[in-house]
């Protein structure tokens, strides 16, 4: 049998201790971002975005809007009641594409998350409840709001006040400038969504409620 000289085993010994140091800061590295990126990919998304209106008078009784994008797949629908018994669905097929998460972001740029609970108008006759849900990576966040009047509270009576106390207390509080909330704005986002086709399919659909009869 063959004997290896001392000089052949160290050798041997130093490619394995350089082969397993490779390892540890190439490959071990490698893995790492690899297995972030599949964690990334795995990550959970979803949208779901919901605006019913209930109405005191003839003839709509309710209308409600519902959106939702699950991991890339959307889905909508419409849906409107009347007072004289009749309920109109509007659904479109789910598939990849992005109205739905076009309009959240038009949602979250129109100040979605700066909406607060209003309370009702004397005059109202028509209440409304907005409630978004988001779910991106492994973090998610969701709001509901109710309020009447939306194009009100977007104007004189729906402005909000930030006073920054780092730069020192103004000197006339009654004219500090307030931020106007996006009532009236988020109700129209909702009542143009969609493609050209939905939105006419809508629009029969609320024709044919308020001219039903009960049978």
């Amino acid at each position: 049998m063959r004997r290896f000289a001392p000089l052949e085993i160290a050798i041997v010994v130093f490619l394995a201790i350089m082969l397993y140091l490779g390892w540890r800061i190439y490959g071990m590295g490698e893995m790492g971002r690899f297995g972030g990126v599949v964690k990334a990919q795995r990550a959970p998304s979803a949208l779901y975005a919901r605006m019913l209106v209930r109405y005191d008078k003839p003839p709509v009784y309710e209308e409600e809007y519902r959106m939702q994008d699950v991991e890339g797949i959307s889905s909508f629908t419409y849906r409107i009641r009347s007072y004289n018994c009749k309920e109109i669905t509007i659904k479109a097929p789910a598939g990849r594409m992005y109205d739905v998460s076009f309009f959240f972001g038009k949602l979250d740029q129109d100040g979605i998350w700066q909406l607060v609970n209003r309370p009702p108008r004397p005059d109202a006759t028509a209440w409304y409840t907005v409630y978004v849900k988001q779910l991106a990576g492994y973090q998610q966040g969701e709001r509901t709001v109710t309020f009447t009047d939306p194009h009100y509270w977007s104007t004189s009576g729906g402005r909000q006040y930030q006073i920054d106390l780092s730069k020192g207390v103004p000197r006339d509080l009654v004219h500090v400038e307030g931020t106007k909330l996006a009532y009236e704005t988020i109700v129209d986002d909702f009542r143009s969504f969609g493609p050209q086709e939905f939105r006419d399919n809508v629009a029969s659909a609320q024709a044919r409620a308020r001219a039903s009869t009960c049978q």
